[in-house]
């Protein structure tokens, strides 16, 4: 069953659709009819009205005085926080508030579900675990950088008449059989009334790179598996004809 704050922001779409189709009705000449508009979408034919005709506010609006930061402040806080997620140096939650409580004329921090109800204003925003990034490689990914490099490319591929088929993109990945890392996010499910949980995992530490090759063309190399190592006994891979091998090292090409 829907919530109320459901229900209420399905009727707010509802009037803003009914608002939009009077505004187009009356841009157009055509003679607005807000009663059988409020029909055809289930909502009430004075709220309605009063909406198209900027009698009333929107509920958001309406309670704009009551936010710790006024629009246009809250406006410049989602620009900051886009720009240094972009850059790489996103802020949590704390920052975020400390950010907030300078911006505003208030002399008290924001309350402890202010950034619950800030997210919900601005769904742009969102909160996620980030991943690690090198200092190094972030100061060298950027627009001019990454630009520069094209160039030089496209430049190169013409010079020589090479082939988007012969253009491949490899990376690989390191992948751990055993551990992993700590504190992963998925849960499980235990008895209620269960104090210790547990999860068996692997004291295997050993890492195994997977290489991928793409084509410029949109074809792929089957993947790779390189495993530590410097024997092997063949008969270990001969249960499908597309797995070969190279001493000292496994090469596995398996799926597409």
């Amino acid at each position: 069953m829907p919530t109320r704050a459901e229900n209420a922001a399905c009727i707010e779409e509802l009037l803003k659709k009914g608002c939009r189709q009077l505004a187009r009705e009356k841009q157009n000449g055509i003679k607005t009819n807000i009663k059988q508009t409020a029909s055809k979408l289930g909502v009430p034919y004075t709220t309605l009205r009063a909406r198209f005709l900027n009698i009333h506010k929107t509920r958001h609006e309406g309670h704009t005085d009551q936010q710790y930061l006024t629009p246009s402040q809250e406006n410049v806080l989602v620009h900051w926080i886009m720009h240094l997620g972009a850059t790489g140096r996103p802020v949590c939650k704390r920052d975020i508030k400390q950010r907030a409580q300078h911006i505003s004329s208030a002399h008290k921090p924001p309350s402890r579900n202010w950034i619950y109800l800030f997210l919900r204003r601005h769904p742009d925003i969102v909160l996620s675990a980030p991943c690690g990034l090198d200092p190094k490689r972030a100061k060298a990914f950027n627009r001019p950088v990454v630009n520069h490099y094209f160039d030089e490319l496209v430049a190169l591929v013409e010079s020589l008449g090479i082939p988007i088929e012969n253009i491949y993109n490899m990376d690989e990945k390191g992948c751990q059989r055993g551990g992993g890392k700590k504190g992963s996010r998925r849960k499980y499910f235990y008895s209620r009334h269960q104090r210790a949980k547990y999860k068996h995992r692997s004291a295997n530490l050993e890492l195994i790179t997977i290489i991928e090759a793409i084509c410029a063309d949109g074809t792929n190399l089957k993947p790779g598996f390189v495993f530590p190592g410097s024997s092997f006994s063949p008969e270990w891979f001969e249960t499908h004809e597309e797995i070969v091998y190279v001493v000292p090292f496994l090469f596995c090409a398996l799926g597409s």
